[in-house]
């Protein structure tokens, strides 16, 4: 009874209030290092606690007591780990955004090992009810004078073409970049740096951003419990928005006619042949505007989509396609290639006029100096016509369609037509047809309606309208 005794009063010691209990566990190298966990209310409780780590290092599951936080954690440890080329930068990116803006400062400060299903669920719901914080605004590319200057100029009455002038005098060194385009650019950002400082995060996060938080957090707390941080993964037992929840409504296409005349109404732009060449191939904007002419075959009707453009914490990167999407070969139909034939023709001209400053990079869809389009600029230009071909016809008015809408538009046609649900999944790069199905499932029941009909026939024979 007394080595007993002698053995609690060596393993668990009261300090102060509360009592503390002492496990010797393997250190790796032969030996045994003495680790120790407080806090306890009572010697009853600290003895149990004890047995469970006992049992748990001879099991080989035993996880130290660490003061790390959820926020210490991701931030010094598990993002670092995930940092390309593990992830694809943009991925990485939004993974670094949303743990910054949304889930540190919120439960960031609590303790990793004390983390819970309830801190979660509680974390889902502030997200849902009012999360969203203040509007991503880019670094600035010009220093603070020149937009103060800017914003002056403005303030006194003078254009955007003035103003630009007026800079340009002011600030030589960045002349060259300076024009009526980037004043208006320079405002906007100002005025959105001034509303960011003030904006508090009101406004609710959509159940599809809020389920994507939560496969971050659920993530990185697998990698935890694998790194021996924790012992339970607490986000298996989170309640997140459903699945059902994030899926959006019908996508928003044109009819063929309707793309038609857009397509008419915009002949004389330069955007023309980029934007047919997504309504009639069904790529995406990033595949479209790194497309190369290496990687054009006009006589062969083929083109290939291997790169991208995409933009990254607000700057452009040309890269290769990810391997979730991988590069892939497509064929052309015979107006694209005559449009692709004029358009290399126009961009020949543009180079014996721009000269030694044409940047010869080779992108098939670019700017008259050879640079390519940038990604949001290109979908405001598209917004834009939108609005004009709206006003000039006003009596009948395009449905508003995104960008990407093109690309529905061309799937959407496809399947329409009765072309085989596995070539538009090729076509658009779809890892499955199972995706394709559930991204256009208002577009395929004519289509099982017209299969029973022709199977019905073969059965009963063919049926004539009205007969009984």
């Amino acid at each position: 009874m007394s080595s007993q005794r002698s053995g609690r009063r060596t393993n668990i010691r009261k300090r102060g209030s509360t009592y503390t209990y002492y496990v010797h566990v393997p250190d790796g190298r032969g030996g045994y290092r003495q680790i120790s966990r407080g806090g306890f209310k009572t010697q009853r409780e600290a003895e149990v606690a004890r047995a469970e780590a006992l049992h748990a290092i001879s099991k080989g599951t035993y996880v130290k007591p660490e003061r790390l936080t959820l926020g210490e954690f991701l931030v010094d440890e598990w993002l670092p780990s995930k940092a390309p080329p593990v992830l694809e930068e943009s991925t990485f990116s939004s993974y670094r955004r949303k743990i910054n803006n949304h889930v540190i400062p919120r439960i960031g400060g609590i303790p990793l090992q004390q983390l819970s299903p309830v801190d979660l669920n509680r974390l889902y719901r502030e997200l849902l009810e009012g999360g969203r914080c203040a509007s991503y605004v880019p670094a600035r590319r010009y220093p603070d004078e020149l937009y103060d200057r800017a914003t002056e100029l403005r303030f006194d009455g003078h254009t955007y073409e003035a103003t630009a002038e007026v800079l340009r005098d002011e600030f030589p060194e960045h002349a060259e970049s300076i024009t009526r385009h980037v004043v208006s650019s320079i405002c906007r950002r100002a005025k959105e740096r001034e509303a960011a400082g003030s904006a508090k995060p009101t406004r609710s996060l959509s159940p599809r951003s809020v389920r994507y938080v939560h496969s971050i957090l659920h993530a990185a707390l697998k990698d935890a419990l694998r790194w021996n941080r924790i012992v339970r993964n607490p986000s298996d037992a989170a309640t997140p928005p459903p699945e059902s929840s994030t899926k959006g409504g019908k996508k928003g296409t044109w009819t063929a006619e309707q793309l038609r005349d857009f397509l008419d109404f915009i002949a004389d732009s330069r955007y023309l042949p980029a934007w047919l060449f997504i309504a009639t191939s069904g790529c995406r904007r990033g595949e479209c505007l790194g497309l190369h002419w290496d990687g054009v075959d006009l006589d062969g009707a083929v083109a290939s989509l291997s790169r991208q453009v995409t933009l990254v914490d607000g700057q452009m990167r040309v890269k290769d396609l990810p391997k979730t999407k991988r590069g892939h070969m497509i064929l052309l139909d015979p107006t694209t290639i005559a449009i692709l034939r004029s358009w290399r023709a126009t961009q020949n001209e543009e180079r014996l006029l721009v000269g030694a400053g044409y940047q010869s990079d080779g992108f098939v869809f670019c700017r008259p100096d050879g640079t390519p389009y940038h990604p949001e600029r290109f979908s405001r230009e598209f917004d834009r016509k939108q609005e004009q071909f709206n006003r000039a016809r006003a009596g009948e008015p395009l449905p508003r369609l995104t960008l990407h809408g093109l690309r529905h538009t061309w799937a959407t046609l496809a399947l329409q037509a009765g072309i085989d649900i596995k070539i538009v999944s090729d076509r658009l790069n779809h890892s499955s047809t199972h995706i394709t199905r559930e991204i256009y499932t208002h577009v395929t029941p004519p289509m099982r309606s017209d299969a029973a009909e022709r199977v019905a026939e073969q059965i009963f024979g063919r049926t004539e309208p009205g007969s009984a």
